[in-house]
């Protein structure tokens, strides 16, 4: 067993028998007087995906910090519906919580996006900085004051890299033979234009039997998402550019949040920053791990020189500054992100 899983595994084992041992001795709740809120999240109930991981350790720290007077019910695998559809559930209020990817908030407030520009940060260390400066609380603070959606943390999920089926990605004119699937998000949709690669939306349920049919070449995901959807499976190749953080956030309905008695929003809060620092230590060991197991599988990984890449990005930077906040905020942040 590599290194990385025994971390991934002793961070869960950890978790475990810290959550264990306080519900053994915690005082018993009327089920009555128990608040449960719904939760909702895109990823697989398996244990090796990210958000299903991040959302079970938020569960059982909101058990502990509540005390078991407030509790969620998770639901994974878009069961209440696609991102977009449940974040506006979450804002009128019928669901009350999500764990959603920001390109996918950015349908209310196109600020976000500054995260979704390509090569805006370069590891995990430099998302860490990102996610808990300055920066990132007045987003999220304007946000909430916009939306009536309240950002209770940041997560670093994954990184972005790019698989296909065909032949290897060394330099930009690389994609241009190949069909990517993409989220269709106008910063990722500019990118790839930029590179002079074609693109395809198309549902991460879908991907699959679209990559082992030829229907598209190859895909743009975070290394840990694709390994579990299998991708490797169906695919001979991934370079590894990193070229975009897919950064998550737990968020609450504000009204709810807000008639919640003062000691349940303390523990929201609180549970919320103790799941962002577990899960962002989990996705780095997950990134490594997915890795490794994609080179044990036979997948063939190329680590391209990025400065072509990141040369052939740069109108992308020009063409959305006025969307993210400015030139001067970009740059800041790609500084604060190395």
């Amino acid at each position: 067993m590599k290194f990385c899983s025994r971390r991934v595994i002793g961070t869960f084992t950890i978790a475990f028998f810290v959550v264990a041992s306080f519900l053994a001795i915690a005082p018993k709740v009327d089920a009555a007087k128990k608040k449960v809120m719904k939760f909702s999240h895109n990823q697989p109930p398996r244990p090796n995906a990210i958000w299903q991981a991040a959302a079970t350790t938020f569960q059982n720290f909101l058990r502990i910090h509540s005390k078991g007077k407030l509790d969620t019910k998770i639901f994974p695998a878009s069961q209440l519906g696609w991102d977009r559809q449940v974040a506006k559930k979450v804002k009128m209020g019928s669901v009350q919580m999500q764990l959603v990817v920001l390109n996918n908030l950015s349908q209310f407030d196109q600020r976000l996006d500054i995260l979704t520009l390509p090569f805006m940060i370069g590891s995990f260390e430099g998302a860490h900085k990102v996610l808990n400066s300055d920066i990132a609380n007045k987003l999220m603070t304007d946000f909430r004051k916009k939306t009536g959606i309240r950002m209770l943390a940041l997560i670093a999920g994954a990184f972005r890299n790019m698989m296909n089926s065909k032949h290897p990605i060394n330099k930009p004119s690389d994609l241009g033979d190949l069909k990517m699937r993409i989220a269709k998000n106008p910063i990722m949709i500019g990118t790839y234009k930029s590179l002079g690669g074609s693109t395809i939306g198309m549902k991460g349920s879908e991907l699959y039997s679209a990559l082992s049919t030829g229907a598209v070449d190859g895909h743009d995901g975070g290394t840990a998402w694709a390994y579990g959807m299998k991708f490797h499976e169906v695919a001979k190749h991934m370079a590894v550019t990193m070229h975009q953080l897919v950064s998550g956030s737990l968020i609450i309905n504000e009204k709810y949040y807000q008639k919640l008695p003062k000691n349940l929003q303390a523990a929201v809060q609180k549970a919320a920053r103790d799941t962002a620092a577990w899960s962002n230590k989990y996705c780095q060991a997950q990134h490594d791990y997915a890795i490794s197991e994609f080179k044990k599988a036979g997948l063939k990984i190329t680590n391209p020189n990025l400065a072509p890449f990141q040369n052939a990005v740069a109108p992308v930077y020009k063409q959305f500054a006025d969307r993210v906040g400015g030139m001067a905020l970009i740059k800041k942040v790609q500084e604060m992100g190395k």
